[in-house]
């Protein structure tokens, strides 16, 4: 059976920018002011960030040169949702549909928060991830949950949405409350341009990866082969339909052909040292006639 592979990512034209989106200042419940958190970023070398405060928006704010500012908030009154660039707040005391459709009006993209997080590992109930329409993916890995109850990784979940044919894509952030607990998770994004609008056009298209210190190099798609670089990583994992493991190998570079088993996506996890972890996006896999992957967007 014939399949096309459809990668999100570029082969060219672009630089790997490194950003987060889920960070708190003392404009909410974080612990340092705003500009001086954007500094702390930029010297890490990040280059872009949302300061996303509870239901507040901490914008404008003086940022250093050299650092994509977006604006954004982290929206509760239920399971949270973080809304990226947006210029207005958004109330929280409405439906979780509703909070991501004012966010996409406004020219925005909401992410499901922290699937994971609580006692019951539900903070974020199944059924309503699935029911939930126009967003552009979920948190697969939460900084702070590391130090909380419930679990900071969320890849059951993102398996769970994929599976079913729903388009997600994977987040992996801070969620910044402290400033010694900083740059666990983070994004590296294609982009064309270094922009704020030019960060966001690569997120909606998924041309980024998730990581918590190891770094992807490259992604290839030829044909009905997939290969990865990730110089840092020790074992590359390709991941099919329900989480099941295709294909490992203990090097740092791998390649997996497709054979008919995956389901309808393949992703890629990169495994280093002490836990750390990349994750790439979804590969949509269409075979013959079936219509392209898009999802519940």
């Amino acid at each position: 059976m014939s399949a096309k592979l459809i990668s999100p990512y570029l082969t060219s034209g672009y630089e790997w920018l490194r950003g987060n989106l889920h960070t708190h200042t003392t404009r909410s419940d974080g612990s340092q002011d705003p500009e001086p958190t954007a500094r702390m970023y930029a010297d890490a070398g990040y280059g872009f960030l949302c300061i996303s405060d509870h239901d507040t928006l901490t914008w404008p704010i003086a940022g250093p040169d050299g650092l994509v500012l977006i604006p954004g908030l982290e929206v509760a009154g239920g399971p949270h949702i973080l809304a990226v660039n947006v210029e207005r707040p958004i109330g929280k005391d409405q439906s979780r549909q509703a909070v991501i459709d004012e966010a996409v009006a406004a020219g925005g993209i909401a992410v499901l928060n922290h699937p994971n997080w609580g006692f019951d590992f539900n903070h974020f109930p199944q059924d309503q991830l699935e029911a939930l329409r126009g967003h552009v993916g979920i948190e697969i890995y939460n900084g702070v949950v590391d130090a909380l109850e419930g679990s900071a990784l969320a890849t059951d979940r993102w398996d769970q949405l994929l599976s079913r044919g729903l388009h997600a894509w994977g987040f992996a952030h801070d969620d910044l409350h402290d400033e010694r607990l900083f740059a666990r998770g983070w994004l590296m994004a294609q982009v064309t341009e270094r922009t704020r609008d030019g960060v966001i056009e690569a997120l909606r298209r998924g041309r980024f990866y998730a990581s918590t210190g190891v770094d992807i190099r490259r992604i290839t798609v030829r044909a009905d082969t997939i290969s990865i670089e990730a110089p840092r990583a020790q074992r590359i994992r390709f991941i099919g339909a329900w989480g099941r493991l295709l294909h490992e190998a203990d090097d740092w570079e791998a390649g997996y052909r497709i054979g008919g088993r995956e389901g309808a996506y393949v992703r890629i996890e990169c495994l280093g040292r002490g836990g750390r972890c990349a994750w790439s996006q979804p590969i949509y896999i269409v075979r013959e006639d079936d219509d392209q992957a898009e999802g519940g967007r």
